[in-house]
């Protein structure tokens, strides 16, 4: 069963399931899927709670203790892997 959160804008045939610490994330419309590991599955939910990536790259350096130099790498290329299989917009990328 998928996880019932906000939907992104512009993702509205997008699914994801949480299986542990992963998550797969699949575009109903492309049949592209995106395979994601712990640190990608926060993430995620943080995109789908609505947070910039700003922000979203914070949270990712407080949750794991890295720095935020390598958080805003991370959320960044995440993000773009997402984008580039049309599961998100570019405006989320912002």
């Amino acid at each position: 069963m998928p996880e019932s959160r906000k939907q992104l804008p512009g993702a509205e045939a997008v699914t994801w399931r949480k299986t542990g610490d992963e998550a797969v994330i699949l575009n109903l419309e492309t049949s592209e899927y995106y395979s994601a590991n712990e640190t990608g599955t926060f993430i995620w939910e943080q995109l789908n709670a609505g947070r910039k990536a700003g922000r979203i790259a914070a949270a990712l350096a407080e949750e794991y203790g890295i720095p935020s130099e390598q958080a805003q790498r991370d959320t960044q290329a995440f993000l773009a892997d997402l984008a580039r299989l049309k599961i998100i917009g570019p405006e989320a990328l912002k």
